[in-house]
């Protein structure tokens, strides 16, 4: 969170000021500046007097979002974050914990200098540029490791006009889930209003080729309902065009005989190279409902039947896809699952699911796990949004069934051998 505030900003409005200010929209029962780091705070009500339990409630369900986003309007105007806590919940990261301070039903607001932004010299090359050629590369290379394969040399057309159309497609293939996943991201935050950056691709070794992309957020949700829209958007949108290239790639996958391998190669399937990979669930369904029987293939393991199915580069791309999205999707720390755990478990049991999430991931796919831990910087912090108080809406806790539904279909299921 601290790229978003700066604790020793100069402050243009004096605390008469801001006291006005939040006055206007909420009822004040206490104000003062906390010690250590000098931020203004205020404990607040509803201005309209509202006093049992189960009228506040509502108020805070249905009013306060948009009171606060009020709020943080005019704020914004004078370079200021306001962060809305019950009483004893402050989880800035960064942030000095007030001295004694138990948890309550009070409300309580305080305002965080925002951090000016730096007037960064021109540069010549752009770094979102750079990486995505750099990815690009990588990419494409991964397509060449794969179409360079003993199977796929011997039973697919490598003639040079076909290997480089396949090369094409596998890379269009991959940039395209990648891209509507980052885009659905910026849709995400465009409508929101909130501040972000162009996606930074992160170009990896073969036969991945890419771990996916990343944009900055440079200002915080104002909510649970925003935190969750910017969290499950970009992985939803990913999703569907994953889905499309998976069904795609295995209409284009093609068949043969034990035989027929034997005949060419003079061995067994069992016997020829390449990497293998877990399924994901996504693609088992495609195994029983597309291709019959289950088929063994050169980059994901399956049991054999009396014909063999080489799965398609293009398939490859989609279980590419649902490693990414399954990656991302895990409720873990900042990740686009942590978002969504985030604002629907709150931070009292937010923690809890992270830490019960990771184990299970230990026991499904260890790497996998080791991978999330790295992204997520080995920590299981999330700030949370400015309104940490509001719940989420109900129909975004319906559609929260997504979140699960997608992340089970897209986790690699078992170890990686390489």
């Amino acid at each position: 969170m601290d790229e978003y505030y700066d604790w020793e900003e100069e402050k243009p409005l004096t605390f008469d000021d801001l006291k006005r200010i939040v006055g206007k929209y909420f009822k004040i029962v206490k104000s003062y500046i906390e010690p250590g780091r000098g931020i203004p705070t205020f404990t607040i009500q509803p201005l309209e007097g509202i006093e049992s339990p189960e009228h506040i409630k509502e108020w805070e369900k249905y009013e306060l979002k948009r009171i606060f986003n009020e709020l943080v309007d005019e704020v914004d105007k004078h370079e200021y974050f306001p962060f809305l806590r019950r009483k004893g919940t402050f989880p800035l990261l960064g942030a000095p914990k007030p001295i004694s301070e138990p948890k309550s039903e009070e409300l309580i607001l305080r305002l965080l200098p925002k951090k000016k932004e730096e007037i960064k010299p021109k540069r010549v090359f752009n770094t979102n540029a750079i990486l995505f050629i750099i990815t690009l590369g990588t990419v494409m290379g991964a397509a060449i490791f794969m179409l360079t394969s003993d199977l796929y040399v011997t039973f697919f057309d490598t003639s040079s006009g076909y290997f480089f159309a396949l090369i094409l497609g596998y890379t269009l293939a991959i940039l395209g889930i990648i891209g509507i996943h980052e885009l659905g991201h910026i849709v995400a935050c465009r409508r929101h209003k909130i501040k972000s950056s162009l996606p930074y691709f992160i170009p990896f070794f073969p036969p991945l080729g890419t771990m996916g992309a990343v944009i900055i957020q440079k200002s915080p949700p104002k909510n649970k309902d925003e935190l969750f829209d910017v969290g499950l958007t970009g992985p939803f949108f990913g999703f569907i065009v994953t889905l499309f290239v998976s069904i795609l790639g295995y209409v284009l996958t093609l068949a043969f005989s034990n035989a027929q391998i034997f005949s060419a190669t003079g061995y067994s399937i069992e016997q020829l190279s390449g990497s293998q990979f877990p399924d994901p669930l996504l693609f088992n369904i495609l195994d029983r409902f597309l291709l019959n029987p289950i088929p063994y293939n050169v980059y994901i393991t399956a049991p054999g039947g009396s014909m063999v199915y080489l799965l398609h580069i293009i398939a490859f791309a989609g279980w590419i896809g649902c490693f990414v999205t399954g990656l991302n999707l895990f409720p873990i720390g900042q990740l686009d699952g942590g978002h969504v755990s985030r604002s629907l478990f709150g931070n009292k049991y937010y923690r809890f699911v992270s830490w019960i999430a990771f184990i299970a991931m230990l026991f499904i796919n260890w790497l996998m796990a080791f991978l999330v831990l790295i992204l997520s910087r080995f920590s299981f912090e999330h700030p949370g949004p400015l309104n940490d108080v509001s719940p989420l809406s109900t129909s975004r806790k319906l559609v929260s069934a997504t979140f699960f539904i997608v992340l089970f279909l897209t986790v690699p299921m078992g170890s990686f051998w390489f």
